[in-house]
């Protein structure tokens, strides 16, 4: 329902609750793991079971946990994650949200429609036009001639699958070309180039055009002195009913590319026109972009407020759609909306990309960060019969969640076929203020702020499940502020944590240097929050949570906080992170699994234990675990190899913390981090 970033698998939640709270309440279960995955095909209810989720982000553990029939605690520093985790839970008849649709539909359908139309090149008749595609301009420093910052010519594999689509770099004319990897001729002007090779610009710099000047530019450099690129339209992709519904097979599911023409380019001027005279009266932020660890790109790039991540259509059109959403009366369907509009930003700004081999769009998250876009792309922010990144698309999601929510169900494959289990009806969740009306009548308490004190009865909890933020890994204020300027202007009003003008970020637990946070106080914020968690905890509770990271010091940063908040290591798994389809996993270098920490209080102090035995049972133990994933078809990496190490030694050294022995001296925490490259290379 709403981008949030590092978000785990609802499945692998699922499995953590089912396991964590297993017992007489779950009947039929054998006690064996695997006999878990039954109640997946199941409505299961845990009996109210209470599960605290203290750093709840995009609300895995919330919905989960809900759907088990738990009670849930959970809470977020971020306003963001609050307002996005709060209307998952919200209830409202999905038939009103397409009746408000269907009227926004009938006030501004036309006039929003009417900027993203084209025409049709195969049959003369009007088209929708589903992304617009640009490129950055620039100009020598020498010679002052005009240089576009063109990766490369290719632009898309063909639709109809006969060949690709290329750019002339000389007319810009847009043809098909059998091979973009192959010399091509150009249908126009004769150019002959091979299009995936001829650039203007690689890596962080490019180079004059001019054979006679050569000159090379930085393009940070040229952009710090000079502003912000100016951007210009160069190709669209478009989709028309006519071809589509005709024999026509030139345009596969009538989808096609052109050059813009002059009525092209005069609608959008039109728009850049409109938008001046009226940007005063459209709900828009005016917010600067603050110095951070991912914003640093986009200043770097010229990019000095929020609203500048936009182009002039996008923000004229956003701006009157966000303008009709604002007058909507019933605050619960008004927030859902706010809510669809929000997660529609993200498609519809000038960071967003174009995935030229599979021919969408990628949106300005494709990553985690701010990585401003050499070839920009905008989409059809409003409407579109085919593509990506239209608000209407946006509230039909929340549609379908809002109708999961009722009526949950889980797929899971039988044979080579995936099957639905509908998991039965479900009640609206209700929210309330404090733990006596959860226990009465309620069934969660969402929270906006720090984790460090609750106001929870001791030892009330049967289990925390979290997922912590990966010490430097994800800069969730920085990264949630393109949403929250946005938000903030609906919701000021009616909740005060959004009333400050960026998400707040004094007790966010990160290192991030920006805001002078190192190691010691990542292990200070998340002690306090674990101590919490310990606290509320039942004596025979569990903490869960899940964690990677390719750098010691953030290990050795968990660790410490492990042990430092007084609990200890009673297992650990290594589980899949995100889907394999996950942008994050592409690089082979990147960590696949997560490592879940299974951790129980420590409530009395242990024996002796020699580390040269501690290493042996982890030697022997990293053996068993590589064999079963093996035998699950799984290949770690040698990043991966070393999250599994890491994981059993917290798990073997914590149980016998502080007390592990080599001959006289103790054996710190440090030591065992140090000592992972040598376990890597004995086994």
């Amino acid at each position: 329902m709403h981008k949030w970033w590092a978000r785990r698998l609802g499945s692998v939640f699922r499995t953590i609750l089912l396991y964590s709270l297993a017992g007489e309440s779950l009947d039929g279960w054998d006690g064996r793991p695997s006999s878990l995955w039954e109640f997946f095909r199941r409505d299961v209810n845990l009996d109210g079971k209470i599960v605290l989720d203290p750093m709840m982000g995009g609300g895995t553990t919330v919905i989960e946990a809900l759907k088990l029939g738990c009670k849930v605690i959970a809470g977020d520093i971020n306003p963001v994650s609050w307002f996005l985790v709060k209307k998952q839970v919200d209830d409202i008849n999905p038939e009103l949200l397409i009746q408000t649709l269907q009227k926004l539909d009938d006030d501004l359908g036309s006039e929003l429609r009417q900027y993203y139309q084209t025409i049709c090149p195969e049959c003369g008749k009007t088209a929708e036009a589903i992304y617009y595609f640009y490129y950055k301009v620039s100009s020598c420093t020498k010679c002052a001639k005009e240089i576009p910052l063109m990766r490369n010519f290719f632009l898309a594999k063909n639709p109809a699958g006969t060949g690709d689509i290329a750019i002339c770099p000389t007319c810009w004319n847009i043809f098909e070309s059998k091979n973009a990897k192959k010399m091509t001729k150009c249908t126009k002007c004769d150019e002959i180039f091979i299009p995936a090779k001829t650039s203007f610009s690689k890596g962080r710099s490019y180079k004059c055009s001019d054979t006679d000047c050569g000159q090379s530019e930085k393009i940070v450099e040229f952009a710090k002195e000079f502003g912000k690129f100016e951007e210009r339209m160069y190709a669209i992709e478009f989709y028309c009913k006519h071809c589509d519904d005709s024999e026509n097979k030139k345009l596969m599911n009538g989808r096609g590319y052109k050059a813009p023409d002059e009525r092209d380019i005069e609608i959008l001027a039109n728009a850049s026109r409109e938008y001046k005279v009226i940007a005063q009266d459209l709900p828009i932020p005016d917010i600067l972009i603050p110095s951070g660890v991912e914003t640093k790109r986009a200043l770097n790039h010229g990019y000095k407020k929020f609203r500048d991540m936009f182009g002039p259509r996008q923000l004229l059109n956003l701006g009157k759609i966000y303008r009709w959403i604002l007058e909507i009366e019933d605050w619960n369907l008004k927030e859902f909306f706010v809510l669809a509009f929000s997660n529609s930003l993200k498609y519809n700004n000038m960071f967003a990309k174009y995935n030229a081999t599979r021919g969408f769009i990628t949106d300005i998250f494709r990553t985690h960060s701010f990585s401003p876009s050499i070839s920009p792309v905008e989409a059809n922010c409003y409407d579109t019969t085919k593509g990506r990144g239209a608000f209407t698309a946006f509230v039909n999601l929340i549609v379908e969640g809002k109708e999961y929510c009722r009526n949950p169900f889980e797929r899971f494959l039988d044979g080579k076929s995936m099957r639905k289990i509908q998991l039965g009806p479900k009640n609206p969740s209700k929210l309330v203020e404090n733990y006596n009306n959860l226990v009465r009548t309620g069934d969660i308490i969402l929270r906006c702020g720090s984790s460090e004190q609750l106001e929870i009865p001791d030892g009330v909890v049967d289990v925390v499940v979290t997922d912590p933020p990966y010490y430097g890994n994800v800069m969730y204020s920085e990264l949630s502020n393109f949403f929250y300027v946005w938000l903030r202007l609906a919701l000021k009003e009616r909740y005060e944590i959004f009333n400050d003008s960026l998400v707040p970020t004094d007790d966010e637990v990160i290192e991030n240097r920006y805001q002078g946070k190192g190691r010691d106080e990542f292990i200070q914020g998340l002690t306090k929050v674990f101590t919490e968690s310990k606290r509320v905890l039942s004596n025979d509770g569990i903490l869960v949570f899940t964690f990677h990271h390719k750098k010691q010091e953030a290990w050795d940063a968990i660790f410490r906080t492990i042990l430092d908040s007084g609990f200890y290591v009673t297992t650990t798994y290594p589980v899949r992170s995100e889907m394999k389809t996950s942008t994050h996993l592409h690089d082979l270098e990147n960590i696949v699994y997560d490592m879940i920490f299974v951790c129980r209080k420590r409530n009395e102090e242990t024996g002796p234990k020699s580390w040269k035995s501690i290493k042996k049972s982890i030697k022997r133990s990293i053996t068993r675990t590589i064999t079963q994933l093996q035998d699950n078809g799984e290949a770690p990496s040698s990043a991966d190899m070393f999250v599994i190490v890491l994981g059993k030694c917290l798990e073997l050294y914590s149980k016998h913390y502080p007390m592990v022995m080599d001959g006289d001296r103790v054996v710190d925490p440090k030591s065992v981090i140090e000592s992972i490259e040598e376990l890597l290379s004995s086994i």
